[in-house]
């Protein structure tokens, strides 16, 4: 290239000192996401520090959303943590789930996700507060966070959301979160007030009006832990109501979109019938779904996974047997027997609120999940999430919800696999117990020898 034609570069226009500092900045911050998860988890606060500052003990509301269409597993890459904001202000990697975000009049959940949301393997990004003339971010955040945050704070706090559909979380008050509004799981928390399975679903706050909008306002259930790992377990032997069933067989035409969706999961789903004219029915597709992953064979199924370490992992729709449901709850406690224990105990304690609930007995539960949550401190927990298409029965009908599903009588199956649960961890405890004796004994034999 002639030299009239080369740009000028900024060391030609005297600002080499300002850029080098700039890259400076910028290796500096740049840190994977293991890294970071290693320095706080031996980060300890020093004797002589001075004391927290008003914006230092905010705690920024933490948002994770678990997968609703189909996913792969995606780790955290350097480009995801840039611009993250140091201390307590740091927001974090968590997970909740938002698989039933429409009252129970929608669809089902495929039919929700655009073809752009179920390709995007489960990132879906926020609007980014900016200065005007300054570069945009990777992350975009919508969110306004009214705190007084200065526009520099604003730039570096990073949101993550996990699969789902944009715009269904926001930022609210200290330790809390805005979710999109459903009429019916708003109806769902005002019935929850004085039921037994009150002390196990996120505390609610009413319905807020924001930007336009109207959103439940709830507890943020990661706001108490330190860097969580989080899992997402939906419950029950389906994850369509009947009417969405009745609805759909009433237009049963072909659909191309399903067939790509099927096709994604496992290329010899359609019949051979469905593959030549590249189509699968609504109706088709739904039943299909449930018998691919352990919803049909367990009662329940793994829908997402984030760990401390900045891995996500949503590919669980073929995870079927308990074999390997054993294996991915293994590893997502780390072989930690404490915490198994933990979980255990919560467990026990949700089904029998479960079985003494009058909520419970009066509801068609659909698209629930458990959401576990666990941290490096050994603090865990189990929530029940997602009341969307729960709905209600008809006066003086009940539900034992663990006996087979028959089309009509509504049974949803969600203790038959709250028990299946409760039995996987089981072996799952005992499978550590095993490993861990055996390595004691094996460490005994050593230092004898």
């Amino acid at each position: 290239m002639p030299k009239e034609c080369r740009r000028k570069t900024s060391k030609d226009l005297g600002l080499s000192g300002i850029n080098e500092g700039s890259r400076s900045e910028r290796r500096s911050a740049q840190k994977s996401s293991s890294q970071i998860c290693n320095e706080r988890i031996h980060q300890t606060p020093s004797p002589e520090s001075a004391p927290p500052t008003l914006m230092e003990t905010r705690r920024v509301p933490q948002v994770t959303i678990t997968p609703e269409g189909g996913g792969t597993s995606r780790e955290m890459q350097q480009e995801d943590w840039d611009d993250a904001v140091d201390g307590t202000l740091r927001r974090k990697l968590s997970n909740s789930s938002i698989s039933s975000t429409g009252s129970s009049a929608v669809e089902s959940e495929d039919d929700l996700l655009s073809d752009n949301e179920s390709k995007s393997k489960g990132i879906v990004t926020l609007e980014h507060l900016v200065d005007p003339g300054e570069p945009k971010p990777w992350w975009k955040l919508k969110t306004i966070v009214h705190w007084p945050f200065s526009a520099t704070q604003r730039r570096k706090l990073n949101w993550v959301q996990l699969a789902g559909h944009k715009g269904n979380f926001k930022a609210a008050d200290e330790g809390t979160i805005l979710k999109k509004f459903s009429e019916n799981e708003m109806q769902c928390f005002e019935k929850l007030r004085g039921d037994a399975l009150l002390p196990f679903v996120p505390a609610y706050h009413g319905v807020v009006e924001k930007d336009g909008e109207s959103f439940l306002h709830m507890a943020d259930l990661l706001a108490n832990f330190d860097l969580p790992n989080v899992m997402d377990c939906k419950m029950g032997v389906r994850t369509y109501l009947e009417e969405e069933l009745v609805r759909a067989r009433e237009r049963p035409k072909p659909r191309e979109d399903l067939y790509r969706k099927m096709v994604e999961v496992d290329s010899e789903g359609p019949t051979p019938q469905e593959h030549s004219q590249r189509g699968v029915t609504k109706p088709r597709y739904m039943q299909w779904r449930e018998t691919m992953s352990s919803t049909n064979t367990l009662g329940f199924r793994i829908e997402g996974i984030k760990k401390c370490d900045g891995t996500c992992r949503t590919d669980f729709k073929k995870t079927r047997s308990k074999q390997d449901v054993i294996q991915v709850f293994s590893d997502f406690v780390g072989g930690n027997v404490n915490i198994l224990k933990s979980y255990l105990n919560r467990l026990a304690e949700v089904r029998q609120a479960l079985k003494m609930s009058e909520f419970f007995k009066r509801h068609e539960v659909i698209g629930s999940s458990l959401l576990f949550i666990h941290d490096r401190t050994g603090n865990a927990q189990v929530w029940i999430i997602d009341f969307g298409k729960t709905t209600a029965l008809p006066e003086g009908q009940m539900l034992h919800h663990d006996i087979p599903w028959q089309e009509g009588n509504r049974e949803d199956g969600y203790l038959w696999g709250l028990e299946n649960l409760i039995h996987t961890l089981e072996s799952v405890n005992v499978q550590e117990t095993e490993e861990e004796t055996c390595c004691s004994s094996t460490k005994e034999n050593t230092q004898m020898t």
